[in-house]
């Protein structure tokens, strides 16, 4: 073998080594580089070093069964030289691809082989490596605290010998195993270390993975508003570094766990499903398990009990393998927390004891208080409330820096002393709990993390009702009422953003929109199935690249304190309030329905039990659906159906409003606060026996009272001009005639467009300056993806998410089209729909409908609406009184009811 041969076959080895952890990509050069260099100088040197440099390509390029194979070869063609220095080394790499295949008995066993040849030999470096590998064994088995002694002794080795990337490496291995160890401040300054160390050095994976450490601390410590962006930087630098794929799927997996911990749940679980499946194609059976787990978690909160115990029983089938006892404790936990939420509280009990047994001695802190925390909520549902009380006081002793498990603490604290009649000790509780939750989603960067948060919150808010229920103290009820109520949409109000989804994605979208409707019309069911599957594909993909966005605008950002709870102050409220006017707002839970009724000069509550509400609401709706599924052949029945429908009306009247009677008297303008299935209700068309509510009361809905109160501070000022876009089509021959009236009603002050010319760049443009919008158009609410809700405007459609991207001054947007009002109530009594998204763009009101209504319906309301509101009507008035009219001349309230006003009023 010539020597220049042989010495550039060590230099392209040592090239391949170098590029696995800085530059992934270029592994695979060198390797095949150093193949042919072999090839063309054939000899057992550079045969060996020609397979080790594979191995290492293949790892790089997730490709574990080829990487064992060539790296073992390797060993064997060093060993045959009697290089035994060198066979050693081999078994670094293969104990990296024995451990992400789950093989990690072997995997020790090769480390602690190969550690004593080198420490023998003297040799501090693979030393060092090996002692690093060894410590993610024991990792990967949760054994923490002897995998941080591991690598720490690397780290130590690292410095001496002066190996700055090595150096850091060890770091960050112990780093993590302080997290795991929950020794939070400690691993903090290490990441923090690592941080700036990587980035001055330009050693982006390194870099990556700080970030991802700080974003598990801050994960662990609840400080959501640092670790998703942290989370999400790590993800984005691993990707431009060209990480190999394990990296990167450990970096979505952290990011997913951070989507369940704000529970955005059905984000999560998509992106667990991706995790799972990369994980499985790479024969990485620990990353695989741990995305099951997790999936399972995020399915059970979301009620899907027989799929989450499903991945549940297959992330345990894994982890058996692994032998990973603590992992498994963990997976007792979760089912736990599933058999008490079935309200199977014995079962529950028994698995969070079992859990808490496997989990003491285990190092891992949290997970051991989560199991004595569930323990302590099972006992309280099975009556040890002497227990459960007890339980739930050591824990939060323990529980400072873990705000989840402390939230729960509260809540089930306040739960049993408002049980036990000390309503003093259960609202310092419950309101310690909400407080919490509130500072948590103040800091959160947008309206889709701050509502998905309120989830948290929910049990608490309603322990917070029936206290102050007990105490009867109506002001104060009122301010706990508040602390339910939309809470985030009236964060996010003033800071709607301005950035709309990338051109491309978006015109691939509408692409495949066109698509599928041209299937639809066609009825091939075959190309429909595929296209539906790759519209909702894109839509996902779309909402996670705006998600990441977002989140890419906090990092770096300096630390802060969170922000405090906000305010409600009951007094600014009446005092908006003149003798006409008067706020109610409602709560709802089980068959208890509660009424808080606020006048200008006292505020006063009213509770009743309803049961079967929700039937009754959904009675009302059939009825008055009715009409629209029967087309022109119900006309001769048209008496019968309307005397059906009042029937319906007037036992809701009774059973919602009327025992409000006597604290309404006097109030003509009405502002409602609906809580959750009441959002549901049209409140116009309850009948009273004798006419219906809108004949009497100018109705409006608000999201909470403070959002009105808010509200009022903004100058109304005269409406004087419009921007009004129709786009006809099947089911909306009227479009045209809808928009020519609404414009003649403003004259000069009219901007009007139909069909193609009212498209999104008219919105954008001009929906920046008039007093109000008119959308007349088709429209869709998608419950099973709210923010791709649309409104179909003359180039495509208008979804949510675009809509509250855009920036409006409108004193009110007209949702003329169907189902524009339809929502989805979240916890918080957040709802999400297309009145949501206009309003975080700007819109003091928004007029939108309940259910589908034939445009002539809407274009005879729209025509008695407008000229009122020219003339200076408030809005809530101008409405009252053109369905007042419809509903005086004897028209089903299928024409006039639907129109809810959202806002101001």
């Amino acid at each position: 073998m010539a020597e220049d041969a042989r010495e550039r076959g060590w230099a392209l080895k040592a090239e391949c080594y170098a590029a696995w952890h800085t530059a992934p990509h270029k592994a695979a050069e060198t390797a095949a580089a150093l193949q042919t260099l072999a090839a063309r100088h054939p000899g057992p040197e550079l045969h060996a070093l020609a397979g080790w440099a594979q191995g290492i390509a293949a790892l790089a390029a997730g490709d574990l069964s080829a990487a064992l194979g060539h790296l073992e070869s390797a060993q064997a063609g060093f060993t045959e030289l009697g290089d035994a220095q060198h066979a050693a080394e081999t078994q670094v790499p293969q104990m990296v691809a024995l451990a992400m295949m789950g093989r990690d008995t072997e995997a020790l066993e090769r480390g602690e082989t190969a550690l004593a040849q080198f420490i023998a030999s003297g040799d501090e470096r693979s030393a060092g490596k090996i002692e690093g590998n060894l410590g993610t064994m024991l990792s990967r088995q949760d054994r923490h605290a002897q995998a941080e002694q591991q690598f720490r002794r690397a780290a130590v080795r690292f410095a001496r010998l002066g190996d700055l990337e090595l150096s850091i490496g060890a770091d960050v291995a112990v780093a993590n195993a302080l997290t795991w160890q929950f020794q939070f401040d400690e691993a903090l300054r290490v990441n923090e270390r690592v941080r700036m160390r990587a980035r001055a050095h330009g050693y982006g994976i390194l870099l990556a993975q700080a970030h991802q450490g700080i974003g598990r601390i801050e994960l662990n410590r609840g400080r959501w508003h640092h670790a998703l962006p942290a989370l999400a930087e790590a993800v984005r630098l691993l990707a431009d570094a060209g990480a190999p794929p394990q990296r990167r799927i450990e970096a979505e997996a952290a990011l997913a766990d951070a989507y369940l911990a704000v529970n955005l749940l059905t984000e999560a679980v998509a992106l667990y499903d991706r995790i799972a499946a990369e994980a499985q194609t790479l024969q990485a059976p620990t990353e695989q398990a741990w995305a099951s787990l997790q999936r399972a978690r995020a399915l059970g909160r979301l009620g899907e009990v027989p799929a989450a115990l499903a991945a549940m029983a297959e992330a345990r089938g894994l982890y058996d393998d692994a032998g990973n006892t603590a992992t498994t404790a963990y997976i007792d936990l979760c089912r736990g927390r599933i058999e008490l939420g079935c309200g199977q509280a014995v079962l529950a009990q028994a698995s969070a004891r079992s859990a808490a047994a496997a989990l003491a001695d285990s190092g891992i802190t949290g997970w051991w208080l989560e199991a004595q925390a569930l323990q302590a909520s099972a006992l309280a549902a099975v009556g040890d409330t002497a227990a459960a009380g007890a339980l739930f006081t050591a824990v939060l002793a323990e529980a400072a820096d873990l705000p989840q498990i402390a939230l729960s603490c509260h809540t089930g604290l306040g739960a049993l002393a408002r049980r036990s009649g000390d309503l003093a000790a259960a609202r310092h509780a419950l309101e310690t709990a909400l407080d919490s939750v509130d500072r948590a989603r103040a800091a959160l960067p947008d309206d889709d993390f701050r509502s998905a948060i309120a989830v948290d919150a929910e049990q608490a808010h309603d322990e917070l009702v029936a206290v102050s229920l007990a105490q009867g103290q109506a002001t104060q009820l009122l301010c706990d009422l508040e602390r339910g109520r939309a809470r985030a949409l009236a964060l996010s109000l003033p800071a709607a953003a301005d950035d709309a989804p990338r051109p491309q994605a978006s015109t691939q979208l509408h692409w495949l929109r066109e698509q599928w409707r041209q299937a639809v019309a066609e009825g091939d069911e075959g190309r429909l199935t595929g296209l539906d599957g790759q519209v909702k594909a894109l839509e996902r993909a779309l909402l996670e690249a705006h998600r990441r966005e977002t989140l890419s605008m906090s990092v770096g950002t300096a630390p802060a304190a969170l922000p405090g709870p906000q305010q409600f102050d009951p007094t600014a409220l009446q005092a908006a309030l003149d003798a006409n006017t008067a706020v109610v707002i409602w709560h709802w839970q089980a068959d208890q329905l509660l009424a808080c009724v606020v006048r200008h000069d006292r505020v006063q509550c009213h509770v009743q039990q309803v049961p079967g509400l929700a039937g009754l609401i959904r009675g009302l709706r059939f009825q008055i659906d009715a009409l629209r599924l029967g087309g022109e052949g119900l006309q001769r029945h048209a008496a019968l159906l309307l005397a059906r429908t009042q029937r319906h009306a007037q036992t809701l009247y009774q059973a919602v409003w009327a025992p409000l009677e006597p604290l309404l008297a006097g109030a003509s303008r009405v502002v409602l606060v609906p809580h959750r299935e009441l959002h549901y209700l049209p409140f116009g068309a309850l009948h009273d026996g004798q006419q219906w509510l809108v004949q009497t009361k100018e109705l409006s809905l608000a999201p909470s009272a403070s959002i009105w109160l808010a509200q009022q501070g903004h100058p109304t000022g005269l409406v004087e001009t419009v921007l009004a876009l129709g786009v006809g089509g099947p089911g909306l021959p009227d479009v045209a005639t809808e928009i020519a009236a609404v414009a003649s009603v403003f004259g000069t002050g009219a901007q009007a467009r139909t069909d193609a010319a009212a498209n999104q760049a008219a919105l954008r443009t001009a929906g920046r300056s008039v007093d109000v919008l008119h959308l007349a158009c088709h429209g869709r609410f998608r419950a099973d993806n709210p923010a791709f809700s649309f409104l179909q405007l003359g180039d495509g459609p208008l979804t949510l998410h675009d809509a509250r991207q855009l920036t409006l001054r409108a004193g009110l947007v007209t949702l003329s089209a169907c189902e524009t009002g339809v929502s989805r109530v979240a916890p918080g009594d957040e709802v999400l729909s297309l009145v949501r998204a206009f309003m975080l763009a700007g819109a003091r009101n928004v007029l939108a409908t309940l259910w589908p209504v034939n445009d002539a319906a809407c274009a005879r309301l729209m025509a008695d609406f407008y000229p009122r509101l020219r003339a200076g009507q408030r809005c809530a008035a101008a409405l009252q009184q053109a369905a007042a009219s419809r509903a005086a001349a004897g028209e089903h309230p299928y024409h006039w009811a639907a129109f809810a006003l959202h806002g101001a009023g």
